[in-house]
Parts: C-alpha cells; sequence; structure tokens
C-alpha cells in the first residue's frame, strides 16, 4: 500500500518538473542576468571571444580609462542602464528570452548581436546544474513527504 502511494506522488511530481523548472528559472533571474552583466564587463562575448572593437581609438582610450576590465574591447557597459535593463521572460513552456528593457537594446543587438544577451556556455552549464539539483531535490523532497 505505501509503495503505491509513493508511486502515485512521484507520477504526480513527475508531470510537475516544467512548473518547476520555469519557477526556478524566474525565481534565480537576477543572479542568471548578472552572470551576463559580470561577462560583459570583462568585454568577454557570448562565444568565449570579444563582444567587438571600437574604431575610435579616442573613445577606446576613454573606454579603457573607465573600465580597464575589459581591455579597450566593447562592453556593453558605458551607462549601466543596458544592463540593469536584462530581463527575463516566459515565452512558453519550455523556452524563456533574455533581452534588456533599455531603449538601446534593439540597436546593440543588431550591431553587436542578440546572443550577446544570452549565456555562455560555461554560464549555460552552470544554470543547468543548478536547476537540475533544485529540481531534484524538490522532486525528491515532494515524493517522500507522505
Amino acid at each position: 500500500m505505501e509503495y503505491q502511494k509513493i508511486l502515485q506522488k512521484a507520477q504526480k511530481e513527475k508531470q510537475m518538473i516544467p512548473q518547476v523548472l520555469g519557477t526556478l528559472i524566474i525565481f534565480n533571474s537576477e543572479q542568471i542576468v548578472d552572470g551576463i552583466r559580470r561577462r560583459w564587463a570583462f568585454g568577454k562575448g557570448v562565444n568565449n571571444d570579444i563582444i567587438g572593437e571600437y574604431r575610435n581609438s579616442d573613445y577606446q582610450a576613454f573606454k579603457v580609462s573607465t573600465n580597464p576590465r575589459a581591455g579597450g574591447y566593447v562592453d556593453l557597459t558605458l551607462t549601466g542602464a543596458l544592463g540593469r535593463g536584462l530581463t527575463i521572460q516566459k515565452k512558453g513552456d519550455k523556452k524563456y528570452e533574455i533581452f534588456s528593457t533599455d531603449y538601446k537594446f534593439e540597436r546593440i543587438a543588431l550591431k553587436y548581436g542578440i546572443e550577446q544577451f544570452n549565456l555562455d556556455q560555461q554560464q549555460t552549464e552552470e544554470l543547468f546544474d543548478m536547476l537540475y539539483y533544485m529540481t531534484l531535490e524538490n522532486y525528491l523532497d515532494n515524493v517522500w513527504l507522505i
């Protein structure tokens, strides 16, 4: 009898996994977008490259003086508004979009690539690890609580 209750509860909890994942993504959205902002501060692109290079050497020197961590490469952090506007929005059952509410978002996405608003490979793996363990913990806690 006890085995049947556990099995039924496990089936019910299994159906809830997509909802749990969605809740975890939204709940941790600030941590996720903060990783993007940190990557930008170093001028790192989403493909383990650089975001871009400045054409104007005077502007490049100015940027080095304001953010030497980026090494003179594009860092998408002049005023900070683009990064502060980073938002995660649910677009479907298993689809989420990261964008900025800043007015420069579309122009910058066209210039440097919309992919710059995504996580890089390492950030994605860390996110998936976190989601996996948190979802598994939630699942096991709920199945074994009878």
